[in-house]
């Protein structure tokens, strides 16, 4: 059985509300009672008796209560015990589009002035990067959305201008030539304001990596970071048909406000000042 489904169950008991126990684990509703289920079908018993206006346990629940307590208390204790017996080691998540703008470069920076560490760097969706920060199973988030919550120090560490740019000779501007990466809700608006013919594009992603092999082997046309001097970063000699004016993207560096980690503190500070000497480019 999935430890996450106590832990589900726990927030459940301590809510009374299962719309407010998938906020603060950062799932869907739909997920908490998915996870509710399979644990009364794992017990054959119902754990919980569901009113309109509250939710109380069973005479079940209230025997699996201090089980599922203790199981989760002993987990906890036994991840605190085996990670101090460890190497130093850190956990950096991030988005697919942070991972592509900034991660290898901010690996290559953790490599060389934290070289006693060893690392390890997902590439999550921005939900799942969000609830393993929170459930301490990452240290360092990046993302290019800011991570919403009380408990998180989120800071941008870079500011990048979008423009749209064209690998092709001829001049006209066609969806069978677009490549449409996903910069946002900000960006989609401006392209389809002027360019709306460019819905139909030939290829849309998330990944800039993607969209950057597809332009290099087929040429075409997209929106791509910017250099300040309106060069592409990618692609020095593409054509600017276009600046993004007043939308960009941001990358942002998170981590926990109460992360007790000896030296997690000082790294993210140590990544914040080289961000800062070192501009994508």
């Amino acid at each position: 059985m999935d430890i996450r489904f106590l832990t589900t169950f726990l927030e459940v008991v301590n809510t009374r509300h299962f719309g407010k126990a998938a906020e603060n684990l950062y799932l869907t509703q739909s997920a908490v009672s998915a996870r509710i289920k399979l644990l009364e079908e794992y017990f054959h018993t119902s754990l919980f008796e569901r009113h309109r206006n509250s939710i109380q346990l069973t005479q079940a629940g209230e025997k699996l209560l201090p089980f599922a307590q203790q199981l989760c208390d002993t987990l906890n204790q036994a991840k605190r015990a085996l990670r101090e017996q460890t190497a130093e080691y850190v956990v950096l998540g991030a988005t697919q589009l942070a991972s592509d703008l900034r991660l290898v470069d901010l690996l290559r920076f953790l490599h060389s002035d934290f070289n006693a560490w060893s690392i390890k760097a997902e590439v999550l969706t921005l939900d799942h990067l969000t609830r393993q920060l929170h459930e301490r199973v990452v240290d360092f988030a990046l993302s290019t959305e800011p991570v919403k919550s009380e408990d998180v120090i989120c800071h941008p560490i870079v500011s990048i201008p979008l423009g749209l740019f064209s690998l092709n000779e001829n001049t006209k501007i066609q969806s069978s030539e677009f490549v449409a990466v996903d910069w946002g809700s900000k960006a989609h608006e401006f392209l389809m304001h002027l360019h709306p013919d460019l819905r139909d594009a030939k290829l849309q992603t998330n990944s800039l990596n993607v969209a950057i092999s597809t332009l290099s082997s087929e040429g075409g046309l997209a929106i791509l970071p910017m250099q300040p001097n309106g060069h592409s970063i990618h692609f020095p000699h593409a054509r600017l048909l276009q600046p993004v004016e007043g939308i960009g993207v941001t990358v942002y560096l998170s981590m926990l406000k109460t992360s007790k980690r000896e030296g997690v503190a000082d790294m993210f500070t140590a990544i914040k000042a080289w961000t800062q000497l070192n501009p994508v480019n």
